[in-house]
């Protein structure tokens, strides 16, 4: 790695740490958030003092005229989440963590949530940009993948592994026959 890479790391870091402890939280409960916006995706975290999930909302702008746009990452970080009601189930499968195959899990297709401290980070590349800041909402209504992502980020926090039926029980088909898995 170039000197000049690792420079701007440090400096991000720097104000990366400078940003979140304005909040008065424990820095560890932005774990979820941190990675989010280092790596994507949806994270959770657990100790005995705090427990923080993260749920990115991604919402592509796009000018026809241009031919140019960009995705905006709006990245939500619920410190002490709970679901307070989830609505639909919808089937889909998943990847995590270290497990080699996808599971089928059955989620809610919409989740009201509540954190005691709700945060948003808004990452913008079109102005290469991240805001943050904390919502007066404690309550928010997610559906679709948001409400999937939650759900699946809460199971962590309430039972470390994700559990489904796996990849491997499903059956090929080819047009009006099913093909035989023979061991």
């Amino acid at each position: 790695m170039e000197i000049e890479e690792v420079k701007k790391i440090v400096h991000f870091t720097r104000a990366e740490k400078e940003a979140i402890s304005g909040f008065g939280l424990p820095l560890d409960a932005f774990l979820p958030l941190i990675l989010s916006i280092r790596f994507g995706g949806d994270w959770s975290y657990s100790s005995e003092e705090v427990r923080s999930l993260a749920v990115q909302d991604r919402t592509t702008m796009y000018d026809e005229s241009q031919g140019m746009g960009h995705s905006l990452e709006e990245i939500y970080l619920f410190v002490n989440p709970e679901l307070l009601e989830k609505e639909g189930r919808v089937r889909r499968l998943e990847k995590c963590g270290e497990k080699e195959e996808r599971v089928m899990v059955e989620r809610p297709y919409r989740v009201g949530v509540r954190g005691d401290r709700v945060l948003k980070a808004t990452v913008d590349p079109s102005k290469m940009e991240i805001l943050l800041e904390e919502l007066r909402e404690r309550e928010i209504v997610f559906e679709g993948s948001n409400a999937y992502d939650f759900a699946h980020e809460l199971e962590h926090l309430q039972q470390k592994e994700v559990r489904g039926v796996g990849l491997w029980n499903f059956v090929f088909k080819a047009k009006d026959s099913i093909i035989k898995h023979d061991l």
